[in-house]
């Protein structure tokens, strides 16, 4: 899969799973509903700037949008989950979440 239909499929995704339409999104990134439509069936790439206010958007960073979907697009919905699930979290609360996750991982280098 190229760059442009990766990226494409991507923001797709992220929007949907965002539960936004293409009208929301266009309207946070004050850009029109062709050009989110466009970006969305990979006619066209969005530039830099665009892909930053898309990231801001979407609450994602900007690197999300080159992430390989097919080479494992269940830990791509699991990560979205995660983070979703995340920000509802009060910050004590969000703290434990991240020290159980650590411990699952493996990794106490943060917060000791």
């Amino acid at each position: 899969m190229d760059i442009r239909n990766r990226v494409a499929l991507r923001i797709r995704e992220i929007r949907k799973r965002r539960g936004l339409t293409q009208e929301d999104l266009a309207s946070l990134i004050d850009r029109s509903v062709d050009a989110v439509s466009n970006f969305e069936r990979g006619v066209s790439l969005a530039n830099y700037e665009t892909l930053e206010r898309l990231a801001v958007g979407l609450e994602i960073p900007v690197a999300d949008f080159f992430a390989e979907p097919e080479a494992d697009r269940e830990r791509t919905v699991l990560m979205t989950r995660l983070v979703d699930t995340a920000r509802a979290l009060d910050r004590d609360t969000l703290e434990k979440a991240v020290g159980m996750i650590e411990l699952l991982g493996g990794n106490r280098s943060h917060g000791d």
